[in-house]
């Protein structure tokens, strides 16, 4: 077995809650898809955690620079950080029972 089927690329989530959902899909080379007789066609995933979230890391880097430099409130609350180590808990809970976890 390659080491891409063991890991693979495919990083998309999604969390329903009572009052929405929030996905993050699959980060392509580019937008562009192809439908016809033989399939949809789309390019590559990107393949490295850097290709992926490249944007993410630089909007980070600002507001870390943002809030030493300028003196402006850190964006991220403790509340945040809980709320999203929460999450992270009942994804791997739900992995390893193999169904559905709610959170409070």
């Amino acid at each position: 077995m390659s080491r891409s089927a063991v890991y693979g690329y495919d990083q998309r989530c999604e969390i329903f809650g009572t009052k929405g959902l929030v996905s993050v899909n699959n980060v392509h080379e580019n937008s562009a898809v192809l439908s016809n007789n033989a399939g949809v066609h789309r390019s590559r995933l990107k393949h490295s955690f850097p290709e992926r979230f490249h944007d993410s890391f630089g909007a980070e880097l600002d507001a870390f620079c943002d809030t030493l430099l300028l003196d402006r409130p850190w964006p991220i609350t403790a509340d945040d950080c809980l709320r999203a180590q929460r999450v992270a808990d009942a994804a791997q809970r739900s992995c390893e029972l193999g169904q559905v976890v709610n959170l409070e």
